[in-house]
C-alpha cells in the first residue's frame, strides 16, 4: 500500500515579488486548511536576491505558515533557486509552485492526490484537454506551446506541457535527479530526465491565468535558446545510440507517464 508521507513540503521561489506576497500567503492559508497531511506541512520561500524588500514582506504576511525563508545573497536563477529548496526542506512529498499565483496553489491538492497513487513525479498541464488557460499573455502561451510540440517530437511520450512549475515529486524519486541549470530550463530538465529514466510520470489539467503583480522575469530569447540547446543534446544523443544496442531509457519509459483527469 503507497505509504502516506511524514511531511509534504511546498517550495516556492521568489525574486521580486513583494507586491503579490499577501495574495500569495492569504492562498497558502486556505490550502493548508484543506490538505490531508500526515505528519505536517512546511512553505519554502526562497528569496533569490530580491531587491523590493521581499523577504520582509514574507515574514510579515506568513504569521500563522509553517514557513522558512532561505535567502541568495544575489539572483542566481529559478534552477538554482529549487535547488536550494530541495535542500532546505524535509517532506517527503516535494511540490514546487510559481510565487506569482498564474497557478492557484490550490491546486496542488490535486496533485498530491495523484502522487500518492503511485506516481513518482505529477506536472500540471494548462493544456491537457480539461485544463484551461485565463487571460494569459500570449508571449507566454506562444513560447510554451512551442516548446512543447518541440519536445513531443524529441521525447516519444505524450504530454501537453513540460514547462510547468506546478509539480509534486516523491523525495525517493527526487535525490536521483541532478539540477544544474540555473535557470528556467531546470523546471523542464526535472520532468524530462525522469521520463528518460523511466519513472512513473504523470500530468493532470490545471488552470492558468495571467500575473496580477508584478512582472514576468522570463527573457524571452535566453530561455528559448537554453530550450534549443537542451532538445538537440537529448536529439543527438538519441542519434548516438549504437545498432544493435539495447534501447535507451526513453524507450523502455513509453508507458510510464500518463494524462490524468481530475474530477
Amino acid at each position: 500500500m503507497w505509504r502516506i508521507p511524514l511531511q509534504t513540503s511546498l517550495i516556492i521561489p521568489c525574486y521580486n515579488e513583494a507586491e503579490g506576497i499577501p495574495h500569495l500567503c492569504d492562498r497558502l492559508r486556505l490550502l493548508i486548511s484543506r490538505l490531508d497531511v500526515a505528519g505536517g506541512i512546511e512553505v519554502v520561500f526562497i528569496d533569490d536576491g530580491s531587491t523590493d524588500g521581499t523577504a520582509d514582506i514574507i515574514r510579515r504576511e506568513a504569521t500563522g505558515l509553517p514557513f522558512q525563508i532561505v535567502t541568495h545573497a544575489r539572483n542566481r536563477g529559478l534552477g538554482a533557486a529549487l535547488r536550494t529548496g530541495f535542500a532546505a526542506s524535509t517532506g517527503d512529498e516535494v511540490v514546487t509552485l510559481d510565487s506569482d499565483c498564474t497557478y492557484d496553489p490550490l491546486q496542488v491538492i490535486d496533485l498530491l492526490e495523484v502522487l500518492r497513487s503511485g506516481q513518482d513525479v505529477v506536472t500540471g498541464s494548462p493544456y491537457h484537454p480539461q485544463g484551461e488557460v485565463v487571460d494569459a499573455s500570449r508571449w507566454r502561451l506562444l513560447l510554451s506551446r512551442q516548446l512543447s510540440s518541440l519536445y513531443a517530437v524529441v521525447i516519444p511520450l505524450h504530454l501537453y506541457t513540460y514547462t510547468s512549475c506546478l509539480r509534486a515529486y516523491r523525495r525517493e524519486a527526487l535525490r536521483t535527479l541532478r539540477v544544474d541549470d540555473d535557470g528556467f530550463l531546470a523546471v523542464t530538465d526535472l520532468l524530462v530526465t525522469p521520463i528518460l529514466r523511466g519513472m512513473r510520470v504523470a500530468e493532470i489539467p490545471s488552470r492558468l491565468e495571467r500575473r496580477r503583480f508584478g512582472r514576468s522575469k522570463v527573457s524571452v530569447v535566453r530561455v528559448s535558446l537554453s530550450h534549443l540547446r537542451y532538445l538537440l543534446r537529448i536529439a543527438l544523443s538519441k542519434k548516438m545510440m549504437r545498432p544493435g544496442r539495447p534501447d535507451p531509457p526513453v524507450a523502455q519509459s513509453r508507458d510510464a507517464a500518463q494524462s490524468i483527469t481530475v474530477e
